[in-house]
């Protein structure tokens, strides 16, 4: 009854209403905070990416809220790296919703292998979206200086990584 007289609302007052009861996230998937500025230095390491980026923004990507707090976290097997790791929950179906977002020195972009690549315009100066072992991982270059990664997954969310990504590009100095 009560979905009926909802549905009978929005039809008579011609109202369109995004629903997020199910997920407890924001309706959109766009990110709604501009990144913190990011100075560049020789020490990526030195960067708290978790104070850069809005919580808001990676759960209006992801699309969930997160079950705990952006934690500090690192590209495997590359030193150097600084990034920020943002859980989600685990779907009923078992899909896990994590995402996070690492810078890298030049050489990590440079140096990944091509797996399902997909070459991305309008986002810094060269940016791809590749297999990554986790997730599929969108890899930008900014200004020849530094790189960095977006990753999203289990449900993976390419228009949301492209999103931030853009903003990040913005935030570097």
């Amino acid at each position: 009854m009560i979905q009926k007289t909802i549905l009978l609302f929005i039809v008579m007052f011609g109202v369109i209403i995004a629903s997020t009861a199910c997920t407890g996230a924001s309706a959109s998937s766009e990110p709604i905070s501009p990144i913190a500025p990011i100075t560049i230095s020789d020490n990526l390491t030195s960067i708290d990416v978790c104070q850069a980026i809005p919580q808001a923004n990676i759960e209006a990507v992801m699309k969930v809220k997160l079950t705990d707090p952006p934690a500090r976290f690192t590209l495997r097997n590359a030193e150097g790296t600084s990034g920020c790791y943002y859980e989600g929950p685990t779907d009923a179906d078992r899909e896990r919703h994590f995402g996070y977002v690492i810078l890298t020195p030049l050489e990590v972009y440079n140096h990944q292998t091509p797996n399902q690549h997909v070459d991305v315009s309008g986002i810094g100066d060269g940016a791809y979206f590749n297999k990554g072992g986790d997730a599929r991982q969108l890899w930008v270059k900014v200004d020849d200086r530094v790189a960095f990664v977006i990753g999203f997954g289990d449900v993976a969310r390419e228009e949301g990584a492209k999103a931030i990504a853009k903003l990040m590009v913005e935030s570097i100095q």
